[in-house]
């Protein structure tokens, strides 16, 4: 079985943790402040604007600069996938003007339990 440590328990961190022990892995997710997510709960005044509802043709187009160099990570793991990755994991979402995606109940901390519950279902040692 290999063996994996990420280090920060932000959402990338507890989502790739979560993904690497769902594919076989045994995880540590290390994180130096008490609570996961804690930078996470107090984005988009407390809302998470989650990600964009855009299919990845028109994400990669409507980004500043060169957002070219994202189409292949997107198309590996794209909007759609973290959606369902979330809906899966207990959390309701809703679509609001500009394809922006928020928690249904707009409470960013939902984003968090989550992720966290998804840590859980895979064994990932924290």
């Amino acid at each position: 079985m290999q063996m994996v440590a990420i280090i920060g328990a932000g959402p990338a961190g507890m989502l790739a943790a979560s993904q690497a022990a769902r594919l076989g892995a045994k995880v540590i997710l290390l994180e130096q402040n008490e609570r996961l997510g804690k930078k996470l709960v107090i984005t988009g005044k407390g809302r998470c604007n989650v990600t964009n509802n855009s299919d990845t043709d028109t994400l990669v187009k409507n980004m500043p600069g060169n957002g070219r160099f994202l189409y292949s990570a997107l198309t590996a793991f794209g909007s759609q996938d973290l959606q369902a990755f979330l809906q899966s994991h207990g959390v309701e979402l809703k679509v609001e003007r500009g394809n922006r995606v928020f928690p249904l109940s707009d409470r960013s901390f939902e984003i968090v339990d989550g992720l966290r519950l998804a840590l859980e279902r895979n064994n990932v040692e924290v």
